[in-house]
């Protein structure tokens, strides 16, 4: 067997690893419970311009995703993670370095050579080193950085599903407080006019002192219900400030909550789509390979390492004796290390290994499950929030019905202020909560949205105009 052979017989070796096999497991159910659609299509596959079809929602939407500083974090680990993926990759490669040396001095003792002489050395040497990868080290190495890069990546994308999320979720309760507010104002002003009737009633001799001071304190209660308001808006718009990576100030508004449409329907696909949709489970899966990655290395640690190594040079006593052949130098051999008593550290970092690799499908299999109980639980708000909706609709008709004929009938002398005061406080109070609903409703698509994994997908075919700008996903 020539020299090539040999080397060539080495290399085949290398394809041994000893990193186990990772496959992912099939989804748990085949369809979501509560969930309307059974079909394979999901509202996640659209893009979140096309969700949120607010021009306003997608302008903050847009400048998030520019200017977030946890969006800016997060790539920045991307690149970290790139960086470290092209230094275990740099593994597979010979190690070549350069030395120049140049010293001067007597080397050896007059007492030994009488006739020695100080003199000058001369040496320029370049180095080869390769380790054979006979046991899958270098490349169970290099799967594990790249896993990580991959886990990352898909970190990336969960804070742009995050930060979508958030903007939406921030604007829907920015108006509908705005909503709250137009319905403090518009009370304040029915009851302002109710206390002028008492007032004059009283003036009259007709109304008591005791009405109009409980007219008085009903409409102090929606007096006070605008400035807290208004500063429940001031804190949403500073909330939705630090998404978009400015400074605490205004936010631009859109359209009206009340007109803003919920979907009639909203499809959540198949789980088996959801393994591959959702950033957090696609992260949670490569950390499970790179978890299994490194049991390769740890095992591959206890095993022998053999290296090639190589040197070429020119040496002399003069740089004109160092520049000739007569100064040529070179070698080339090999060696071989083999750990024998470590006092159990390698075998303890195997077992770690093998325990931190459990881990990460235990941390695997939970995530599945959370994520399976957040798209159930978005589909039954969905359902059970439309259906909160429609009564609170109901019962805010019947309240201002309610209210005008109470007045009606104290015009009438037929009842007291009590109930006039009564059916007032109830037409606010059904107000404010059918504001809630159909916050709650528009909430429930952002929820379900989010869930199945969807706004995180970058605009490849959309018009520029719709273009987030963020780096386009590794496939």
């Amino acid at each position: 067997m020539n020299r090539a052979h040999a080397v060539a017989a080495l290399l085949s070796l290398s394809a041994c690893a000893f990193s186990p096999a990772v496959k992912r497991p099939d989804a748990p159910a085949a369809t979501y419970r509560f969930a309307e659609s059974k079909e394979a299509a999901s509202v996640a596959d659209l893009p979140w311009w096309e969700v949120y079809k607010d021009p306003t929602l997608q302008g903050l939407i847009k400048e998030a995703l520019a200017a977030n500083e946890d969006l800016k974090l997060a790539l920045s680990r991307v690149d970290e993670a790139r960086a470290n993926a092209g230094i275990a990759r740099a593994d597979f490669w010979p190690q070549v370095n350069a030395q120049a040396n140049a010293i001067y001095g007597q080397t050896i003792s007059k007492n030994l050579l009488p006739d020695s002489t100080e003199r000058g050395l001369g040496a320029l040497q370049m180095n080869v080193s390769w380790e054979l990868d006979l046991w899958g080290r270098v490349r169970s190495g290099r799967d594990a950085a790249v896993a990580d890069l991959l886990a990352t990546e898909e970190g990336r994308r969960s804070v742009v599903l995050a930060l979508v999320s958030g903007v939406a979720q921030a604007y829907l309760e920015l108006r509908e407080l705005d909503l709250e507010l137009q319905i403090a104002q518009a009370n304040t002003e029915t009851r302002q006019t109710t206390l002028t009737l008492f007032d004059n009633r009283a003036k009259g001799g007709i109304a008591s002192d005791l009405e109009v001071n409980q007219a008085r304190a009903d409409l102090a209660v929606t007096r006070a219900a605008i400035p807290a308001t208004e500063a429940a808006i001031a804190f949403k718009e500073h909330q939705i400030c630090v998404l978009l990576g400015r400074p605490p100030g205004p936010i631009a508004r859109g359209a009206d909550l009340l007109a803003t449409q919920v979907p009639p329907e909203l499809p959540a696909g198949v789980p088996a789509s959801l393994l591959e949709r959702r950033p957090d489970l696609r992260a949670a899966e490569q950390n499970v390979i790179a978890s299994a990655a490194r049991i390769g290395v740890a095992v591959a640690n206890r095993l022998p390492t053999i290296s090639l190594t190589g040197l070429i040079g020119l040496e002399g006593r003069s740089a004109a004796e160092v520049f000739t052949a007569d100064g040529l130098i070179w070698n080339a051999g090999g060696s071989l290390l083999a750990p024998i008593f470590l006092g159990g550290r390698l075998k303890s970092a195997e077992e770690a290994a093998r325990a931190r690799f459990e881990q990460s499908w235990a941390a695997y299999r939970k995530s599945v499950q959370v994520a399976l109980r957040e798209v159930s639980d978005a589909a039954v708000a969905t359902q059970k929030t439309r259906a909160v909706r429609v009564e609170k609709q109901i019962e805010v008709q019947s309240t201002k019905e309610a209210a005008r004929l109470a007045m009606l009938r104290y015009d009438g002398g037929v009842s007291s202020y009590l109930e006039v005061l009564d059916a007032q406080r109830r037409q606010f109070s059904s107000e404010l909560e059918l504001a809630q609903s159909q916050r709650d409703e528009l909430l429930s698509v952002v929820s379900i949205y989010r869930a199945l994994g969807g706004g995180w997908q970058q605009p490849e075919a959309a018009s520029p105009a719709q273009a987030a700008p963020a780096p386009a996903p590794q496939k």
